[in-house]
């Protein structure tokens, strides 16, 4: 659970825990990989803790994508607006949101069939979304 896990399609909805410089390089690869195909956009939500290589991490963060900042339910998890910030600095764009569940709810709502949707940065924020599975009907 939670590398790489497909949760939903239309639009797709996958998970993964990867949370350093080598992590999300290669999710990065893999999201590039999903989005080879497809003609829809890029949708990630995306949350840290305060401890890890933040600003290594956002510069491998794909530009063109709609970013939902948010924070996992921890102390260690870095403030969503502070990492909004430090995102915008590297050229990332989006909102920031105070939970997982409104993150991913916001970005469900805006996504079409195409789209896809990616949620991680943090086994925090995995972890909050697998646990609000059912408010975010994902079964």
């Amino acid at each position: 659970m939670g590398r790489w896990q497909k949760l939903q399609t239309n639009p797709t909805v996958i998970c993964d825990t990867g949370h350093n410089v080598a992590g999300i390089r290669y999710i990065v690869q893999q999201l590039t990989a999903a989005m080879q195909n497809g003609t829809g956009k890029l949708h990630i939500v995306f949350g840290m803790v305060n401890d890890k290589d933040i600003h290594s991490v956002l510069h491998l963060l794909p530009k063109e994508a709609i970013y939902y900042f948010t924070r996992a339910s921890v102390k260690r998890a870095l403030p969503e607006k502070e990492l909004m910030e430090l995102a915008t600095e590297v050229g990332l764009h989006g909102s920031s949101y105070p939970t997982v569940v409104e993150a991913v709810k916001d970005a469900q709502t805006k996504s079409l069939p195409e789209d896809f949707i990616f949620v991680g940065g943090s086994s925090f924020i995995v972890a909050d979304l697998l646990t609000n599975r059912d408010a975010l009907n994902f079964h």
